[in-house]
């Protein structure tokens, strides 16, 4: 107090206090200065407001970064999408009330909504197709298409709640959301009469489903690398038995060539190739050679190897025409299988041989290529006839038979090894054939096969 009101001569003048329209009191006393003084009081009012304003939006925002903090250290060492959505759904039954409660969960993209957590007595099938916080409920659909949280008040007044059997008075939920991808939807609802959800616990439900959105996501991942080390696992495994049957497969092809000298390598690119040879000795004292090459890679080529070699044991002719036809027709009645390119030749003990190509690279003798006529891979084209070319092989000399892993081999600044050097290269061993085109730089299966006469 100022003064003495009481004994000023003139009536006193009341000037209020006023604060975003609220009358805060008077101050009383002389016109000019009751006012001057009421606006000060109203000025420190506004001031005192902010402050506590701001005091109040820095103690929420501490709250909140808080609880992103406890979260994401409850949530962070789960991988499960179960243990995530229980742990998610506990911390928000302890902020938020709530009576009833569910974490749904989208898997995959077009994947249907499941229920991952869930709490709530009233509401024994959470699951059911009529339950408002199951995966069918009209309400989720909404969330899921607005991608925005919601507040329903007075949920039997909202026709989307109206049929359902589990009877709420409010309901709150939130979209997990990671990114532009929305992972599930969380929701929270209250049976007592009079319940009633505020913005500030849709912005609370949301800082919650923001990290438990976070965590999911995580989950799926780490699920999908385990399924996916799962199945490389497999995946090696069933390559390495390709290979164990595939390098059987080719160790039985050689059979013993009285009068021959014979040398074969093999080199697959990767677990299992797409290239095979065949050596088997006739009653004659002859000796009958085929080397190919399938199209494709992997199992699939592997398994046509297989299949290829059967069909070879089983052929009675020694003639490579007839070989090469009949090994054409069995590709052609197994349906759409790719291609295959072969050379085949019969050397007899004195020196003389039968070639036919199917579309492979040409047979070599001393570095010498033997020409053939152009014919089509096997496997294209029904009632194919394969031309035979004929030569000799001197008591020095050998004849090779090679896959287009040699010729293709590339080196580290791209040249290809090419077909001009082969002339010179087939002069060689089997063994340096493979070993010049390996070291140049192999991209694909190698096999080199050698035949002369014994002295």
């Amino acid at each position: 107090m100022l003064g003495d009101a009481s004994v000023s001569s003139n009536e006193p003048h009341r000037t209020a206090v006023l604060h975003e329209g609220v009358i805060l009191g008077y101050v009383i006393g002389a016109s000019a200065s009751a006012s001057a003084i009421a606006l000060l009081l109203t000025h420190l009012a506004s001031r005192d407001s902010e402050n506590r304003a701001l005091a109040s939006e820095v103690l929420h925002l501490y709250r909140e970064i808080h609880l992103i903090e406890e979260l994401s250290e409850q949530l962070a060492p789960l991988l499960g999408v179960a243990a995530v959505a229980h742990s998610a759904l506990d911390q928000a039954k302890r902020l938020i009330n709530a009576t009833h409660g569910s974490i749904l969960v989208i898997e995959k993209e077009n994947c249907p909504v499941s229920t991952a957590a869930s709490f709530g007595d009233s509401c024994d099938d959470i699951s059911s197709e009529v339950s408002l916080l199951g995966p069918t409920s009209p309400v989720v659909a909404t969330i899921l298409q607005r991608g925005t949280g919601e507040i329903v008040n007075e949920c039997g007044a909202d026709p989307r709640v109206q049929d359902s059997d589990c009877p709420l008075g409010a309901l709150i939920c939130a979209p997990l959301r990671t990114g532009t991808r929305i992972v599930g939807v969380i929701l929270l609802g209250d049976a007592n009469r009079g319940a009633s959800y505020a913005a500030a616990d849709l912005k609370l439900l949301n800082t919650i489903a923001l990290q438990t959105a976070s965590a999911i996501e995580n989950s799926f991942l780490c699920a999908e690398m385990i399924e996916t080390a799962r199945e490389r696992a497999a995946f090696a495994a069933e390559f390495q038995a390709a290979s164990s049957v595939q390098q059987l497969l080719l160790t039985s092809a050689s059979r013993p060539t009285p009068g021959f000298n014979v040398e074969s390598v093999y080199l697959p690119a990767s677990e299992v190739g797409g290239d095979f040879f065949f050596v088997a000795p006739g009653d004659d004292g002859s000796l009958t050679a085929i080397l190919g090459d399938v199209s494709g890679k992997g199992l699939t080529a592997a398994m046509r190897v297989a299949m290829i070699l059967g069909a070879i044991r089983r052929e009675s002719s020694q003639d490579p025409s007839d070989i090469l036809a009949g090994l054409n027709n069995v590709l052609m009645a197994q349906g759409q299988l790719g291609f295959t390119t072969a050379c085949c030749v019969q050397i007899s003990r004195d020196g003389s041989f039968m070639l036919a190509n199917a579309g492979h690279i040409a047979a070599y003798v001393s570095g010498r290529e033997v020409t053939s006529p152009p014919s089509l891979p096997l496997g294209i084209a029904a009632d194919q006839s394969y031309q035979p070319v004929s030569g000799k092989l001197g008591p020095e000399e050998r004849i090779v038979l090679l896959s287009d892993g040699v010729p293709e081999a590339r080196s580290r600044s791209g040249e290809l090894y090419g077909f001009d050097r082969l002339g010179t290269l087939t002069c060689l061993s089997a063994k340096e054939i493979a070993e010049e085109a390996k070291a140049f730089g192999q991209e694909d299966d190698v096999t080199v096969l050698t035949i002369s006469l014994e002295p």
